[in-house]
């Protein structure tokens, strides 16, 4: 009987512990979904179904797609794997076909483009390890040819069935990534950086006619080159900044040819080559396109033994060349304005310009400069219209139309958010008055008296206009924008429960966004041309720290961005109003840079005067700066309790600095060094607790009523570490993983341990006293989580404040491991206001969904065998398993897909977490952990109870006049 007691006991609390899911009508009430496709690399139109309906595209986040023209919305999209066999290398489409070649040319794939039905895949080589890249040209109604690095395919384009394959020489470390069809030709160009070009040919049967070797020692790995279809080879190279021509036919040595003799000079580190959108005429076939800087292009026009400048242009940043009926047209593009773009068509045959197709276009600086222009031009009743679509030095995609309107626009960098942060919103200009008078010292008692009167008699004013508008009915939409404007101005307040916020994203393009909460529309945008990550472990980071939040009025609030700046090298930082987007301060539109290279940076909790946290900087020369400059006199004055750590992945060190005055700065002197034996493992993770955390309870009450205390150490953080055993006699079978608790401030390593045969990647939450990760078990060919909780014991040390210097006895370390069904990619846990609600974990799964939960299912402490103090205590029986509900997934049929992050963040209201995830989508909802215990339901009957309290008043208004009559009538007896 005692083991149905304990599983009995178990699923009573489970079921109490259960997440309840949404009904149908709320699907959508309070989260929202946005799904992206990427930075698209190769676009093409649709010719399967009308021409221009739809847009086909492969992007950098391994995946094909369709985009319906006319609203810019996705019609389908395949997701390919996630690792370097999941990168497209090349893309063709002709008719009805469009075949893609992936992962160093390793599967072919052929989908249908009105769908995006799979017909047919072939792997061409099993190896995993090519370092090639793969090239794939449609070669005729029922023919297509495959460039891998083990030779040349020849499938049916319906069935996939292999024709013959041409083997390549595998000799010299070359490299083939070009495929050219010349009439009854096909060649193969591969490189050998700083070596040489090689070139075979052969005919339509795969009967090899030529191969050679043609020196060029000037050639890299990163060498720009173009390959025409009339056997030309051209290069740029960056060395002396010259061109150099190869006719793959005959030539046998690269011919150079000065940019100066065709009239051009590189402006910059930005020259490459491009083909031109024009294949079905001469002019596509003989005709390149010279990028010479971001907005400086020229057309050449190149044979098999020169080169010829057909066009400059000066200030065109996009270029795109098609055919209508026998008129060959040249689009352009430039920037016209900060707000507007300029499109110019010209005859590409006679050079004059086609007054008809140019135009202006709305286009503001926030998108940068266009790049890369794809259009489809028709003639309708003997006009000339066009449909074009832009792409951005943003990655944003946009729709234009004759007229030169926007139709549509996706902002594509949203699939590559770093640095996430949810910042209230302001109070109302009524609040603000209130804030205002409060904060008041030198008004007397009777100018505050007349200023509380009018604001209240305002907000009486307000909302007596309110209430008549409400019985109006519904206003015309058109009556007057201003009446929109001052809605949305409006809805930018702060709410009753301070549920809707600003999200403030940071993406890998150099684009900052402010998105609503209720919706996630774009309410701002900024573009850094120069901004680009950080990369540490292997992985890119931004940092977005809160300087001050809107609750010190009137001080506007400020978030800071720190990067790189991708020029120079050094750090990069934009100082901003995160409501408004608008630097603040002086810093320029383009950044600040900061003048030296960030090795370390974090926000000190201090703040000066009007609130402000300033931001402290380590350079690689061990130097101490801060922001703003005049924050330095905030640090020298809590200069004895500055610390700082770096970990370096790359020498596998740890290290704590102490700031100390020198001259009249502040450097950083080592006081501390771990050595984690970089050719042994490799640090992966570097976790810290995150600023202003909300810690409601000390300690932890059990069964017999006494208190385990929490080992609460703001300075304690966690470092995973991955590495391979060297002993090891079967290859990646002695994997291990590390992790260890350090304190930042003097170097301790609190507690450390090893999982063997055990391998990443590792996702960890530090939150309390409390660590959460997760690993692979190659032994047991499963995935587990472990949780680690550290304890003072059951006497507090210091109840007051914690210091690394006197820190109590070595804690008391409890850890548990756990079975995982699914694979994790991203975790988190929820936060709230004061930290009173029980929290849950989030976790992203490979499956597109998010599992929220609750703390108690990882407990350390769940017993196998239950006794008396356990179950008054309430902790859930051990078993290895974490169970899994559907009803545990906070987005439902809204699967997420390729996500790579989750952030969590307080609401006004004590029960309620906001989630916001990100990855190739968005997606945004609310969360109970503990349900909400502090808000009634949505369900709740107010009428009834209204009329309930009604009915009570006037009970006891009538009983105690009745009350009063009979005590008077007994007094007169």
């Amino acid at each position: 009987m005692t083991g149905e007691k304990i599983v009995a006991a178990f699923l009573i609390i489970l079921n109490l512990l259960a997440v309840y899911g949404l009904y149908e009508d709320q699907a959508g009430k309070f989260d929202w979904r946005q799904q992206y496709v990427g930075r698209i690399d190769h676009l093409f139109w649709d010719q399967s179904v009308t021409l221009g309906k739809r847009i086909l595209v492969a992007t950098d986040q391994h995946l094909v797609a369709a985009i319906h023209s006319h609203n810019g919305s996705i019609a389908w999209r395949k997701i390919q794997e996630d690792d370097e066999r999941g990168i497209i290398d090349a893309i063709d489409h002709q008719n009805n076909a469009l075949v893609t070649i992936s992962g160093g040319g390793r599967f072919v794939r052929n989908w249908q483009p009105s769908s995006g039905s799979l017909y047919w895949e072939v792997e061409t080589f099993k190896s995993s390890e090519s370092g090639s890249r793969g090239d794939v040209r449609i070669y005729s109604k029922d023919e297509v040819l495959a460039l891998a690095q083990t030779g040349i395919y020849k499938f049916n384009l319906h069935n996939g069935k292999e024709k013959w394959t041409l083997q390549l020489p595998t000799k010299d470390n070359v490299v083939f990534e070009k495929l050219v069809l010349q009439g009854s030709n096909i060649y193969a160009v591969g490189r050998s950086p700083s070596a040489n070009v090689m070139v075979v040919s052969a005919d339509t049967e795969g009967t090899l006619k030529q191969q050679r070797s043609v020196p060029a020692a000037w050639i890299k790995e990163d060498t720009g080159c173009e390959i025409l279809d009339i056997g030309v080879m051209l290069c740029y190279d960056d060395v002396s900044k010259n061109l150099q021509l190869l006719s793959l036919e005959s030539g046998q040595v690269f011919v150079e040819i000065e940019l100066q003799e065709l009239g051009l000079s590189a402006g910059g580190n930005t020259v490459s080559l491009e083909k031109l959108g024009l294949h079905n005429s001469d002019h596509g076939k003989s005709h390149l396109l010279l990028r010479l800087g971001n907005d400086h292009m020229a057309i050449l026009k190149v044979s098999k033994d020169r080169i010829q400048l057909v066009k400059d242009l000066p200030k065109v940043s996009a270029v795109y060349v098609t055919k209508v009926d026998d008129l060959d047209i040249l689009l352009t593009l430039h920037r016209a304005s900060k707000q507007s773009i300029l499109l110019v068509g010209y005859d590409l045959a006679s050079g004059g310009e086609i007054t008809e197709l140019s135009q202006s276009i709305t286009f503001p600086t926030t998108h940068g400069l266009p790049i890369k222009l794809d259009a489809v031009v028709v003639k309708k009743n003997g006009r000339l219209a066009y449909k074009a679509v832009v792409r951005s030095e943003d990655q944003s995609l946009q729709l234009i139309q004759k007229s030169g309107r926007v139709s549509w626009k996706r902002e594509e960098a949203l699939a590559t958010v770093l640095a996430v942060e949810m910042v209230d919103f302001p109070v109302s200009e009524n609040q603000a008055k209130y804030e205002d008078e409060f904060g008041a010292q030198k008004e007397d008692i009777v100018s505050m008296f007349v200023k509380r009167f009018t604001t209240q008699f305002q907000q009486l004013k307000n909302q007596a206009i309110h209430q008549m508008q409400k019985l109006q009915g519904h206003r015309h939409h058109g009556i007057l924008e201003t009446d929109a404007i001052e809605e949305e101005e409006e809805e930018l307040t702060r709410d009753e429960f301070n549920i809707n916020k600003m999200i403030v994203v940071v993406t890998a393009a150099g684009k900052i966004y402010g998105l609503r909460s209720t919706n996630g529309l774009v309410q701002w945008s900024v573009y850094l041309p120069e901004l680009v990550a950080f990369r540490s472990n292997d992985k890119d980071k931004m940092l977005l720290f809160v300087q001050r939040t809107t609750a010190h009025f009137p001080n506007p609030p400020q978030c800071a961005i720190v990067g790189k700046n991708k020029v120079t090298g050094h750090g990069l930082l934009y100082a901003f109003n995160p409501i408004s987007g608008q630097p603040v301060g002086d810093v320029p539109y383009g950044g600040l840079d900061l003048g030296y290279n960030v090795k370390q940076a974090y926000m000190i909790g201090e703040v000066d005067d009007h609130f402000l946290r300033g931001i402290i900087f380590l350079d690689d020369q061990q130097k101490i700066h801060t922001y703003p400059e005049a924050f330095m006199s905030v640090a020298m004055d809590i200069l004895p309790s500055i610390f700082m750590y770096t970990a370096d992945s790359n020498t596998g060190f740890l290290k704590g600095f102490k700031a100390r005055q020198k001259d009249k700065g502040i450097s950083a002197d080592t006081v501390w060094s771990i050595n984690l034996q970089k050719k042994q493992q490799s640090i992966t993770n570097v976790v810290g607790k995150r600023v202003l955390e909300q810690v409601h309870s000390q300690g932890r009450v059990l069964g017999d009523r006494s208190v385990l205390y929490k080992y609460m150490n703001p300075n304690l953080v966690v470092v995973t570490t991955e590495g391979e055993e060297s002993s090891s006699l079967t290859k990646g079978g002695n994997n291990f993983v590390n992790i260890y608790l350090v304190d930042s401030i003097t170097g301790h390593i609190v507690f450390h341990a090893s999982h063997k045969k055990a391998r990443g990647p590792v996702n960890v939450v530090h939150v309390e006293n409390w660590v959460v990760y997760d690993y692979f078990n190659q032994k047991a060919r499963r995935h587990e989580i472990a949780v680690i909780e550290l304890f003072e014991g059951k006497e507090q040390g210091n109840s007051t404040a914690f210091s690394s210097f006197t820190a109590p006895m070595e804690p008391l370390v409890l850890r548990q491991s756990y079975i995982m069904p699914v694979h994790i990619t991203a975790m988190d846990v929820t936060v709230t206001e004061k930290g009173i609600t029980s929290r849950s974990l989030l976790f992203a799964m490979t499956a597109g969904k998010i599992l929220s939960l609750p703390k108690a299912l990882l407990d350390p402490r769940r017993p196998v065998i239950p006794s008396p103090e356990t179950m008054e205590e309430g902790t859930i029986p051990y078993i290895p398993e974490i169970p899994i509900s559907t009803e545990m997934m906070v987005n439902y049929y809204q699967s997420v897909d390729k996500i790579r992050g989750i952030h969590s963040s307080p609401a006004g209201l004590e029960s309620t977490s906001l989630v916001f995830v990100y990855g190739l989508d968005l997606f945004y909802t609310r969360v109970t952990p503990s349900r909400m215990f502090d808000v009634l339901k949505e369900d709740f009957d107010f009428y009834f109870i209204s009329l309930v309290l009604l009915g009570m008043f006037l009970v006891t208004f009538i009983t105690q006049k009745l009350a009063s009559r009979k005590a008077l009538s007994r007094a007169w007896k």
